[in-house]
């Protein structure tokens, strides 16, 4: 795995201990960064204005992995993979507690697949080492778009990438689009089967976004709709595709955990009425095509207010709390996708308290979550 040292400090954000790179340019925050203050995008920023991957662009190799199973991470990319039958997992970053007390923080730039029952590591070349970078797969052109993200190679004192990546069930490809959204993480992106556009929303950059951008496969564009969410990061979209909406959920800001659900249909942006269940925050979602429900898992940390986990199922109309005893303890950081082959849905790593993150997979039935061995 290709990555890079640094020393970490912790810090809290509620009951969560944040994992922050100390690099050269300044901080490549693994966790909740306080972000600077909301902006729009006016207009995209054409491909060549800064390099984002690296002079040649070329794919980052990894090493042979050698273990069997991903690893503790947070912030990895995951998503469902038809191609390989699986979920595809990318990227991340994780530490390593060293003797004199520290804890010296690796970005990742491996790729894994989840084939139902066990993990499987993929020998391939891919995007330069990153955390928490935004990913899809495109059912119309048949690939994975990966954007953006931040790490060791990225942009400016965030050190946030831009750069667009497909992988097409064997190998990573480097995108050269005419326009693309400005360096970023932890937006929200999920891909409109109706439409047949990958639609991304807001993300920390150089500031918090309150944008909305679509890819066809072939360019960004920066869409203008009369109403939006309005600026935030940590929080999560998915498509769903009974009612041909993309649904996002909750996110943050400094000191504020949104818990409002909005749909986009193409055109505009759509406040839902109905609150979910429990306490606003940062909301993992997936759609279970079988249960033609989206799925989240929701974390909960601010200060003054006990560290929580639920879980909820929406049905297009509002949120139902399936929250149980068998929920994963709270984390943040970790990702969730719906395995289509299995017929469930697969949460992987994340942190709470520890400098480690897990290294756990759960899964989600429909009714119950399990810790898979």
């Amino acid at each position: 795995m290709k990555g890079r040292h640094a020393l970490v400090a912790g810090f809290g954000l509620g009951g969560l201990i944040t994992i922050a790179v100390i690099a050269a340019s300044g901080w490549a925050v693994l966790g909740p960064q306080r972000p600077t203050a909301a902006n729009s995008e006016a207009s995209p920023s054409p491909s060549t204005a800064t390099a984002s991957p690296s002079a040649d662009a070329s794919p980052s190799p990894t090493a042979p992995p050698t273990l069997s199973v991903p690893g503790p991470r947070v912030g990895s990319a995951m998503v469902y993979d038809p191609e390989d039958h699986g979920v595809l997992m990318f990227g991340g970053s994780t530490v390593v507690p060293a003797a004199d007390g520290s804890n010296p923080a690796v970005s990742l730039g491996d790729t894994w697949l989840w084939s139902g029952h066990s993990w499987r590591p993929l020998n391939v070349d891919g995007p330069p080492a990153r955390a928490d970078a935004m990913v899809v797969y495109d059912s119309v052109r048949h690939v994975v778009v990966l954007f953006g993200g931040s790490g060791p190679g990225g942009i400016g004192q965030g050190q946030y990438f831009q750069d667009t990546w497909t992988w097409d069930g064997s190998r990573w490809r480097l995108q050269n689009p005419a326009h693309q959204p400005n360096p970023r993480a932890r937006a929200a992106m999920a891909f409109d089967e109706r439409r047949g556009v990958t639609v991304m929303f807001g993300g920390e950059g150089e500031t918090t976004y309150d944008a909305t951008w679509t890819w066809d496969g072939n360019d960004w564009t920066l869409l203008n709709p009369s109403r939006s969410p309005g600026a935030r990061h940590f929080m999560s979209m998915a498509y769903d595709a009974a009612r041909g909406v993309t649904v996002l959920f909750g996110g943050s800001l400094p000191g504020i955990r949104f818990n409002d659900t909005w749909t986009w249909d193409g055109a505009i942006w759509t406040r839902q009425s109905t609150p979910a269940p429990r306490a606003s925050g940062f909301g993992l979602l997936a759609y279970d095509a079988a249960a033609e429900q989206v799925v989240a898992y929701v974390y909960y940390a601010l200060d003054n207010h006990p560290v929580a986990e639920y879980t909820m199922t929406w049905d297009g109309k509002s949120w139902a709390d399936r929250t149980t005893n068998t929920d994963p303890s709270p984390r943040a950081g970790a990702v969730l996708a719906y395995d289509a082959d299995a017929g469930e849905t697969v949460l992987y790593g994340g942190t709470y308290v520890d400098p480690v993150p897990y290294s756990q997979t759960w899964t989600w039935s429909g009714s119950s979550w399990t810790l898979r061995a």
